[in-house]
């Protein structure tokens, strides 16, 4: 698998969680100039933080086809490929959700609970090691620990007026509730784009035309819930014969969106995901791009459609993190998809690969270093250690940020370190 991989998809997936690591500890400095922040919901812009998220749904997208064909090469029948797809997604949400209310709800769970959440998500998804000498049973018992630790503390949570997260109609008279979230989280969104990507990946296979055409169908999605999806279909005669069944499809849609965003999570989000999935496709097993020059000129060229497709829908919503509009979505993917193209000649057709000794052992174990950050928080929280004394505001506020820059080089070295001791978190 390490001779198979692709040194500037692990080195782009590093940088990114580096910048992620960073962007949230910045968040914390008050301080912080205006394009370390996210700007508010109704700016037309965007700043360094609001590309960092994109970035990881586009690298996140370009994995689908190396993870998919070479599962498929290994005999793998589609069937199966989509019940993987499905519990990929599924743990992400769990993760997603179980962060988030760590955060919201009840302050208390902040503490002791959030750091056995996190612990127990360590447990749950560490990927054993391959040589059955370093002990396979004992790790894949840890692994039904935290399968069993997460699903205790899942039911063990209340909120803050006393509902618990997860089966409300079992476990309280009146509720109604099966599932309480703030909202999906980080990784919940990541999963929602994941899985449409994937899906969609699995239906068209190498037609890389079909995959760019979905691309474009999936921000069109976001306009269509915008402007009201099916609000017009009574005043259309011609479509009186359909009516009925087209009620049946919008009930269905209608019950959809009140779990997720539609538009934004299956739609624009999703079409970051899906733009990394049509650029992974050409350094995928079995591609008809072979050559380094093949590769770049269709970057190039794609890069070229990711602008255009991002000025051509900028009149018509802007560009805007938290909306997910068309525009931000396509100018993250061309921004993506450039920086990989510079990283792809640096690192694998020059094979200068050195500097990256840091970020790659990171991009291979990347939902390990996302972990570890919140951890050490939640450490420093309980023992009383003042991890974030450098963020104090009577240090000057270039001080604060490169403290931040500092801790995300270390979450990012430790991860790095875990790593090459053979230890990888995996969904």
């Amino acid at each position: 698998d390490s001779q198979q991989r692709i040194a500037s998809v692990d080195a782009l997936r590093g940088l990114v969680i580096l910048l992620m690591i960073f962007v949230n500890d910045v968040a914390g400095v008050g301080r912080a100039p205006s394009w370390l922040k996210h700007v508010s919901v109704d700016a037309d812009a965007m700043t360094l933080p609001d590309v960092v998220f994109p970035a990881f749904l586009f690298i996140a997208g370009m994995s689908i086809p190396l993870s998919l064909q070479r599962a498929s090469a290994s005999g793998q029948t589609k069937a199966r490929l989509v019940l993987k797809v499905l519990a990929r997604t599924f743990a992400l949400l769990v993760m997603g959700v179980m962060m988030v209310n760590g955060e919201n709800h009840n302050p208390w769970y902040r503490g002791s609970w959030g750091l056995l959440a996190y612990l127990a998500m360590i447990l749950a998804f560490m990927s054993p090691p391959r040589d059955p000498a370093r002990g396979r049973k004992t790790w894949l018992a840890a692994r039904v620990t935290g399968i069993v630790a997460l699903i205790v503390l899942a039911l063990a949570y209340r909120t803050d007026k006393g509902q618990p997260l997860v089966l409300g109609p079992l476990l309280v008279p009146g509720d109604t509730v099966w599932l309480r979230h703030a909202w999906w989280g980080i990784l919940g969104l990541i999963g929602w784009a994941y899985l449409t990507a994937s899906l969609i990946y699995l239906a068209f296979g190498r037609r890389r035309e079909w995959l760019i055409g979905a691309t474009a169908v999936l921000a069109l999605l976001y306009m269509a819930e915008q402007k009201g999806l099916f609000s017009r279909v009574d005043s259309r005669d011609w479509l009186g014969w359909a009516a009925p069944a087209i009620r049946q499809v919008e009930s269905v849609f209608l019950w959809v969106r009140s779990h997720v965003s539609i538009g934004e999570s299956l739609g624009s989000l999703a079409s970051i995901s899906m733009a990394g999935c049509d650029l992974g496709s050409i350094l995928a097993p079995g591609s008809d791009l072979r050559t380094h020059g093949a590769r770049l000129r269709w970057t190039t060229g794609f890069g070229v459609w990711l602008a255009a497709a991002a000025l051509l829908f900028d009149p018509l919503f802007g560009i805007n993190k938290i909306r997910a509009t068309p525009a931000w979505c396509f100018t993250c993917a061309f921004l993506a998809a450039m920086v990989w193209m510079v990283l792809y000649w640096l690192m694998d057709v020059r094979r200068y690969r050195g500097w990256s000794v840091v970020v790659r052992p990171a991009g291979v174990n990347p939902l390990l270093a996302y972990i570890l950050h919140p951890v050490l928080y939640l450490v420093a929280g309980i023992t009383g250690v003042p991890l974030w004394f450098y963020k104090s505001s009577d240090l000057p506020v270039l001080v604060n940020i490169l403290g931040c820059l500092a801790m995300a080089f270390f979450v990012v070295g430790v991860a790095g370190l875990i790593t090459r001791l053979g230890y990888r978190m995996k969904v």
